[in-house]
């Protein structure tokens, strides 16, 4: 038998087992019977033997079942089942088994846990709550001018003064079998502009981007930046010194006669990206100290 067809076979027999009622009694007992969600250690005893996960028994003084005090023993077998079991994700229809470490990394960014439209959280105007790998669906079904399978996008933003919200504009690029999201910010105490882009990629150092702000009738008035993206998981991405700040200043002098910036932001590879080549000394010489002179 192929290596391959062995580990098809365990594969198998690991499915079939996670899905009998003897695993799924054994997901219960893990469960704590009062926040109903899965124990990790350490977990607690009453004197009766009902067992209660730490966050729980931190905030109890008694057993929620028989009303008896705690014991002053751990169930170390039970604390070792939970390390070791493969728990299923709690979001309906995924699924993913695995220990309680990896399914807490895992069910943040299920694409199955229920969201609504991050559309609405910016611009107010969607009602649509479904799956995560559902939303990227509806985007280009609804929010077409905010969303593309291009590696670039390009904005005509007509400038409103009156905006409160510091998110300008979102949008969506689908690109390089990844999904890109590019945020425009207005930093009004900071007097400054800013955009980021966020990749569901852990490794979001492959790739980078450019805000390109150009005024249309006159193409020698550009501003050009370039950034490497971050990672969606990154929590501090709007403290991050390499999203692209520009001040705000600037961005008026690129308003269009219609009171409207204009825009592309693109995406790039970085392995595809070409490097400057460095000038030869016989290009491009300048001598900054007068010792270095050569005398005629």
């Amino acid at each position: 038998m192929s290596s391959a067809s062995s580990a098809a076979g365990r594969k198998l027999v690991l499915s079939t087992l996670l899905e009998t009622d003897h695993y799924e009694s054994l997901i219960k007992e893990l469960t704590c019977t009062r926040c109903n969600k899965y124990m990790k250690p350490p977990i607690y005893l009453c004197v009766d033997g009902h067992s209660i996960c730490g966050p729980c028994f931190e905030k109890s003084y008694q057993c929620h079942t028989c009303k008896k005090e705690f014991a002053q023993i751990r169930p170390m077998v039970l604390e070792s089942l939970a390390n070791k079991v493969l728990f299923p994700c709690t979001n309906a229809g995924c699924p993913k088994h695995a220990t309680l470490p990896q399914l807490e990394k895992h069910t943040p960014h299920c694409q199955y846990r229920i969201i609504n439209c991050f559309m609405a959280r910016v611009y107010g105007e969607c009602s649509w709550e479904g799956r995560a790998g559902e939303w990227m669906d509806h985007c280009f079904s609804e929010h077409k001018q905010r969303v593309t399978e291009l590696p670039f996008i390009t904005i005509k933003d007509k400038w409103d003064a009156k905006r409160t919200e510091p998110v300008l504009n979102y949008f969506l690029l689908r690109c390089y079998e990844k999904i890109f999201n590019v945020y425009q910010i207005y930093d009004k105490r900071g007097g400054r502009m800013m955009w980021t882009v966020l990749v569901n990629d852990d490794h979001a150092e492959k790739f980078y981007f450019e805000v390109d702000i150009f005024l249309p009738n006159i193409p020698c008035k550009r501003i050009v930046y370039r950034r490497p993206c971050k990672c969606e998981k990154d929590a501090d991405f709007l403290e991050h010194t390499q999203n692209v700040y520009i001040p705000v200043e600037n961005i008026f002098s690129m308003l269009d006669e219609t009171e409207a910036l204009n825009f592309t932001v693109r995406i790039g590879e970085v392995e595809n990206l070409p490097l400057l080549e460095t000038p030869t000394a016989s290009e491009s010489l300048i001598l900054l100290n007068e010792e270095h002179r050569e005398d005629p």
